[in-house]
């Protein structure tokens, strides 16, 4: 059996990577070696498709191109990067890493695993993938992609997420990495065109780390990274979770569950538990052009993220009129639904139920509500993917009224002439001081 398995694995590897060669995707993190670009984007990745990452990731690396940068960042600068993405625990622990790596490493990404996985976030999988990708290593990684792979490669029938199942895919997938490593000092192959001295990312990644670009379709050397990149886009592109393209798969003569016709079955995982429903009620109130929010607080899902005023309530509660009270301390003079948002968060289904609500005297200044803010203002704070989308609601209803009709007659930008033009130098200096009494951003000459 031993034999069977070793003789298997000498076939897989070169087959995988002739394959990846040619058929490898062209994703921005595959054009560098710099390990803090490709540890964010494995952290991304995690729960997210490619196709979503992608513009996050070239915006957080604009932004926040190096270890260094991110563990100085401001930590809302860092929640607003990471907003949309979900599961903000990930953004939080990057930049707690990255502080560690300032501290205990000067700044250098750590090259060895035991360093690495003593950083918040980082277990086995993503110290495997930065080892393997970015430095060449044979380290091993298992994640859903791998895991459905290997079970169909080998035939294994017991359920993944057992313990004795997991040590033997681990296993497994050390033995194919170490069978693509390299031979001893390698030197890296020269990029196409006689760039070699160009470093990679340039234009779009600059780190530390950086080290030469090696283009994927130039290697002739089995190598770790080239590997484990070519076993996870297998998974992502052809053995998919249904109707996975086994016509299309470079290794399927090499396949058990290709031969018994198991492909369906495996891998053997337990079917998820139904989601619980739970419900929410939000309000959207208004006072001189601010809108009242508040900070969830440390220690609770999406902590330190901003929300508009809302509370759980039972599936069929109707008296939104009570709630509103509790939440403002006055009872509102009308209420109109907004919208309804339907998401899902771990285990829960949640429906959040939106309301604008109007009070008859405006509303104090002093409610517990955390803050108030202008439109603006809200932009630039993080909001979880729910409440944002009441931002986006209020900013398009807002600038839907900013061009149904003109500001007032002085406000040139909404096309109408001021009522007195600047004559002097001295007139245009002043003319420029005064913004739109409609908060649209523009000017108002006096």
């Amino acid at each position: 059996m031993a034999k069977q398995i070793a003789s298997k694995v000498e076939a897989l590897v070169p087959a995988l990577l002739n394959w990846f060669q040619s058929n490898a995707r062209s994703l921005p993190w595959r054009r560098t070696r710099d390990p803090y670009a490709i540890w964010i984007s494995e952290i991304m990745l995690q729960q997210t498709q490619v196709k979503t990452v992608i513009p996050y990731w070239r915006r957080w690396m604009r932004e926040l191109p190096t270890v260094q940068s991110l563990a100085g960042a401001r930590r809302e600068k860092v929640l607003k990067l990471w907003e949309g993405l979900g599961y903000y625990t990930r953004a939080k622990n990057l930049q707690k890493a990255a502080r560690m790596i300032v501290d205990r490493h000067g700044g250098r990404f750590p090259e060895k695993y035991d360093d690495l996985v003593a950083l918040p976030g980082i277990g086995r999988y993503t110290a495997g993938a930065v080892l393997s990708i970015a430095f060449n290593q044979p380290a091993p990684v298992l994640d859903g992609n791998v895991i459905r792979v290997l079970t169909r490669l080998f035939g294994i029938a017991e359920n993944p997420r057992e313990k004795k199942t997991g040590a033997t895919l681990w296993g497994l997938a050390e033995m194919l990495v170490r069978q693509a490593a390299p031979p001893p000092h390698p030197v890296p192959l020269p990029l196409r065109g006689g760039e070699g001295a160009r470093r990679a990312g340039e234009g779009e990644v600059r780190g530390l780390n950086a080290r030469p670009k090696l283009e994927v379709e130039t290697a002739r050397e089995p190598t770790c990274s080239h590997f484990n990149q070519a076993l996870m886009e297998l998974g992502a592109t052809i053995c998919t979770p249904r109707q996975p393209e086994c016509s299309l798969c470079p290794v399927r003569k090499h396949c058990i569950a290709f031969r018994e016709n198991r492909v369906a079955d495996l891998p053997n995982l337990d079917q998820q538990a139904a989601l619980t429903e739970r419900r929410f009620v939000a309000f959207v109130a208004e006072s001189r052009g601010r809108f009242p929010v508040r900070q969830r607080p440390a220690g609770v899902v999406n902590a330190h993220l901003w929300e508009f005023p809302n509370v759980e309530v039972s599936l069929d509660h109707r008296d939104i009129r009570q709630l509103a009270e509790r939440l403002f301390g006055a009872r509102p003079r009308s209420l109109k639904p907004l919208l309804r948002i339907r998401h899902s968060i771990t285990r829960y289904r949640i429906t959040l139920d939106v309301f604008r609500a109007e009070f008859a005297d405006g509303l104090p200044r002093t409610i517990q509500a955390g803050r108030w803010c202008s439109l603006n203002q809200l932009r630039n704070r993080a909001f979880p993917s729910a409440h944002g989308k009441i931002l986006k609601n209020l900013a398009t209803e807002a600038e839907r009224r900013s061009s149904d009709k003109p500001c007032q007659p002085t406000c040139q930008p909404h096309g109408l002439r001021p009522a007195r033009l600047p004559v002097s130098p001295a007139d245009s200096a002043i003319a420029i001081e005064k913004e739109c009494p409609r908060r649209c951003g523009r000017i108002v000459p006096r």
